[in-house]
């Protein structure tokens, strides 16, 4: 049996919750995906979102998460 890899994206951009799987056919194609979607969304990247969370699972594990991050804004203090 052939092995396929799941990306599992999701993001909170001004409070609306955006979710998705993609389907790679590589493990070397779902971290590609992976570091594109972090590097696209998380980090401050964008003003807008606030929480990211980007993982990897695939078929033959049986659920095994292979590769995750979760991104939360940091809260910004007043400045003095």
């Amino acid at each position: 049996m052939e092995n396929v890899f799941f990306l599992h994206q999701i993001k909170r951009t001004n409070g609306t919750i955006d979710k998705g799987i993609v389907v790679k056919g590589t493990l070397e194609a779902a971290k590609q995906g992976y570091h594109a979607y972090l590097g696209a969304y998380a980090y401050g990247q964008n003003a807008d979102t606030d929480f990211v969370s980007c993982h990897i699972t695939d078929l033959l594990s049986g659920g095994m998460v292979l590769l995750a991050e979760t991104w939360i804004k940091p809260e910004e203090t007043p400045a003095e």
